[in-house]
């Protein structure tokens, strides 16, 4: 079987040949490109040819997004973003933007008729040299409560179209080394979108105890947006599509899990699975306490699943819990790729227990969780890679 088709047998409950092994590498590759330290024989390589090289799945979930042109990431802060390989493409009506550059700080203003606001993100030295690919927000879009209605203007003059040229030619480019997920969006619901993108989060939850009327109000002016992306990606040519993120059982905690991304994740696997594809979330943080809530919200992978000692659950717990329901897709915490971290006979026991568990199961895409960090050991991704091709 290719890479392509493992995948795809284990999202189906199938058991495939070979346990398919798919780590995200990007941090990994970008930070030892920038330093000249990748090894000798990957140098003049692309990332999707290293993985050939190294004879492991092309991981395209999570989009690389360095891979956006100049003005790919101007909206970074208000959670959008302008990337080829994403499914469709945003346009700005009745709204001018000013975008200011300092080094590697982006500026934003925004003026609309209720009112004017800036954004600002910044990409930090140490930031580029651990590989980021995604900049920090400096200056969140909503900091006072008029903002609120100029936010909620912008998003209600949104204009989204399919543009599905990227996502096939990525497709195209990665062949059978992997499954192109197609990307929609890193929350799931307009209240997530307006938490982890849109507000400091303690400021967040202020204001939805003390006006509740004014995140519940852009809320329903940012429900359009996700209706029209959730519609694109049904209709693409992606058999997988990737909604939501980032949730843990202390922040997106089971009552606001259940109240504000649980529909939204549920409503949305119902219409995937009327047309024979599948619903992919980001679930790589503290999972324990939401387990109940994943297991009836429908959606089909859980990616990034990041198990003990960087979270509370170990990786059987996990399984349990997700049974024949919901694929996995992870399972190596990131420190264990790294000696600073994890001694050798520590690593090689870890890894030979997991590969010699899962190996003939269906249900189960080993990957790194949340990726393979910059000070991660070219050899032990080796050492994993020959274990699975001989289990």
């Amino acid at each position: 079987m290719t890479h392509r088709e493992r995948i795809l047998a284990a999202i189906r409950g199938e058991v495939p040949d070979q346990l398919p092994w798919v780590p995200r590498l990007e941090f990994w590759y970008r930070a030892h490109r920038r330093h000249g330290i990748l090894p000798p024989e990957l140098r003049s390589l692309t990332l999707t040819e290293v993985t050939k090289y190294l004879g492991i799945g092309c991981y395209s979930s999570v989009p690389d997004f360095t891979e956006a042109d100049e003005n790919g990431m101007i909206d970074r802060a208000l959670g959008l973003f302008h990337i080829p390989v994403m499914p469709y493409r945003i346009n700005f009506e009745e709204v001018e933007r000013r975008v200011t550059r300092h080094g590697q700080e982006t500026v934003v203003e925004y003026h609309t008729p209720p009112g004017s606001i800036r954004t600002a993100s910044v990409f930090t030295e140490e930031m580029l040299d651990a590989g980021t690919s995604i900049s920090w927000i400096t200056e969140h879009a909503i900091r006072e409560p008029r903002d609120f209605d100029v936010v909620g203007h912008i998003f209600s003059h949104l204009r989204i179209e399919p543009c599905f040229d990227g996502y096939l030619a990525r497709r195209q480019e990665i062949g059978e080394q992997g499954l192109a997920i197609g990307y929609l969006e890193g929350t799931a619901s307009p209240i997530q979108h307006i938490m982890k993108e849109l507000m400091p989060l303690e400021q967040f939850f202020y204001a939805l105890n003390d006006c509740p009327e004014k995140v519940h109000r852009l809320a329903e002016q940012i429900e359009p947006f996700f209706q029209r992306i959730q519609q694109i990606g049904a209709e693409s040519p992606a058999e997988v599509l990737l909604l939501g993120g980032n949730y843990d059982d202390s922040i997106t905690y089971p009552r606001f899990f259940e109240k504000y991304i649980f529909p939204a994740l549920y409503d949305y696997a119902e219409r995937l699975h009327r047309r024979g594809k599948y619903l992919m979330t980001h679930t790589d943080g503290e999972n324990q306490k939401l387990f109940p809530l994943y297991r009836r919200a429908g959606f089909d992978i859980a990616d990034s699943v990041c198990p003990y000692p960087m979270t509370r659950c170990r990786l059987e717990e996990i399984r349990a819990n997700f049974g024949d329901r919901i694929t996995i897709w992870g399972g190596i915490p990131s420190t264990l790729l790294c000696s600073t971290s994890t001694p050798e006979d520590e690593f090689r026991r870890s890894i030979n227990e997991t590969v010699e568990r899962y190996s003939r199961q269906s249900h189960f895409i080993l990957g790194v969780s949340d990726m393979a960090t910059a000070d991660c050991e070219w050899d032990r991704l080796r050492f994993i890679t020959e274990k699975v091709a001989a289990a």
